[in-house]
């Protein structure tokens, strides 16, 4: 019996000396711990080889990563969990313990700000000048649209938010003016009258217990009434690199109303 038992313990000694990621992943590899830093971590150029493992949500449907990056191991902010990429540059988001920790922000300067911080600690050009001129340079309409944001909850963006940011990069209107995120009652959605509505998490796999947009029959008549943009949620769960892209959909969307 003594004999079995050393041959487990062997096996497993063996097991954990060959397991720890941090054994073999190179001194340059760069971890994300949210879905927030991935965004960003997949705008930066040349760090796909250096990637060693990206968010927990990478292989979620909000995650823009390519199939070959969604078969990245996956990383939390679990301290305990954390300690196997201790060789590895740990990017997150603000408030946690990563070796680079994100901004967070509601506008473009966040943004910016997030990708002059990351080039540095990186060591990688920073694309925030290209990414500007892309924004300055999309069309503008003549007259700016009054857009109206619903999520499949039927909560919308006022002022100050980054979908209010993207609708003004992209020449429109917000027809919330009140400050921030919130939901107002559903009368007071029905009230609006945006020349357009733009939509995110509106499919399936985003169902929740409310779902107003979609559950009640006048609000979704509504919205089904109004010319709709859909922007992908994955493109906006922070202010992330995706808010250029979501700006661009966007202004394109608005240069066919």
């Amino acid at each position: 019996m003594s004999r079995v038992w050393n041959g487990i313990f062997v096996i497993a000694l063996m097991g954990c000396s060959a397991s720890g990621p941090d054994k073999v992943i190179k001194s340059d590899a760069i971890v994300s711990t949210t879905l927030c830093a991935d965004t960003y971590l997949l705008a930066l150029p040349d760090l796909e080889p250096r990637l060693a493992a990206l968010s927990w949500q990478s292989r979620s449907s909000l995650s823009r990563a390519s199939d070959t990056l969604k078969a990245l191991p996956q990383a939390d902010e679990d301290l305990e969990r954390l300690h196997q990429w201790k060789a590895a540059t740990l990017i997150s988001s603000a408030g946690t313990k990563g070796d680079v920790n994100l901004t967070w922000g509601e506008d473009f300067n966040a943004v910016w700000e997030n990708f002059t911080l990351l080039s540095s600690a990186l060591n990688v050009t920073d694309p925030s000048p290209a990414f500007q001129a892309q924004l300055h340079n999309l069309p503008k309409p003549e007259q700016a649209p009054r857009l109206l944001y619903l999520d499949r909850s039927g909560a919308t963006a006022g002022t100050g938010t980054f979908v209010d940011a993207v609708f003004r990069a992209a020449g429109a209107d917000n027809i919330i003016t009140t400050a921030g995120w919130h939901s107002p009652d559903t009368e007071t959605l029905l009230g609006l009258t945006p020349d357009a509505v733009v939509t995110s998490f509106m499919n399936s796999e985003y169902v929740g217990v409310n779902d107003r947009s979609v559950r009640h029959r006048a609000l979704a008549e509504k919205i089904e009434t109004l010319p709709q943009i859909n922007i992908h949620g994955g493109l906006w769960p922070c202010a992330g690199p995706g808010l250029i892209e979501a700006t661009t959909q966007l202004s394109d969307a608005l240069a066919g109303l």
